[in-house]
């Protein structure tokens, strides 16, 4: 894992806000930075725990939905944040809903190194034509799913280390899962030098293409340029950049 700078923070952000429903388990990787103490700290709120060498992210989220009793998962990055109110707008929605939804998704704010907001990301609702010919836009941990239904396809692919939950919407969409859209931030996506994804190394943005492209055609996806231009003028006449657009004004800089 490797992120103790900011594990207590994620911790707290999902313990201050979960209710006698909600079990948290933590998977570590073996971190060597702290983080084990910071997860005794925590321990007689965890559902269960462990530090443990693994093979990566996927397969550590595989292990810790395996141990999860829960009819919803959710999972949280250690350097993230989950919002103020996530989980209960999340519980909301499902109490509302007439049927037991099997997936509901939320938007994310980008947050920096000290939790105060630099960007907010939108997006809209389940559109079927866009996303027989396109990736399928959910923000990582701001998606909710039931546990019959991430079994059912196969939990995360192994093999993949930066796009495990696309692919994992992917095949939630061939299983015939529709997502519902919550208008509400759920996930704080933090951006710090050491993040997995924000290197900017040369090397490091081509191994996330070649994956990219690797997962895409495991899925029978062919990204081509008009693709990508019917799905930014979806966003863009729904309302979704604009409405980002607004909100990053208004938040920039406020801390989470």
């Amino acid at each position: 894992m490797n992120a103790g700078p900011f594990l207590e923070r994620a911790l707290r952000s999902v313990l201050d806000q979960a209710g006698d429903d909600t079990e948290v388990l933590v998977v570590d990787g073996g971190s060597t930075d702290g983080g084990v103490e910071v997860i005794h700290r925590h321990a007689d709120r965890l559902a269960w725990w462990c530090s443990e060498p693994d093979a990566g992210q996927s397969e550590a989220l595989n292990k810790g939905f395996a141990r999860a009793t829960g009819e919803y998962l959710l999972w949280l990055n250690a350097d993230d944040l989950l919002l103020p109110g996530a989980l209960a707008n999340l519980a909301a929605r499902i109490r509302q809903s007439p049927t037991r939804p099997q997936w509901l998704v939320g938007n994310m704010m980008i947050i920096d190194a000290r939790d105060r907001i630099r960007r907010c990301l939108r997006d809209g609702a389940w559109h079927d034509f866009l996303y027989r010919h396109a990736p399928v836009r959910v923000y990582g941990p701001g998606a909710v799913f039931r546990r019959e239904l991430f079994e059912a396809v196969g939990g995360f692919d192994p093999t993949l280390t930066y796009c495990m939950d696309t692919d994992l919407w992917l095949r939630f969409q061939r299983a015939g899962a529709r997502y519902v859209r919550i208008d509400r931030y759920l996930w704080g996506f933090r951006q710090h030098a050491a993040s997995k994804t924000n290197s900017g190394a040369a090397s490091m943005e081509a191994a996330q293409a070649a994956e990219r492209a690797r997962m895409h055609a495991k899925n029978g996806l062919q990204i081509r340029s008009w693709n990508v231009l019917a799905n930014r003028t979806f966003r863009l006449l729904g309302g979704a950049y604009l409405r980002a657009g607004i909100d990053t004004l208004r938040y920039r800089g406020r801390p989470v």
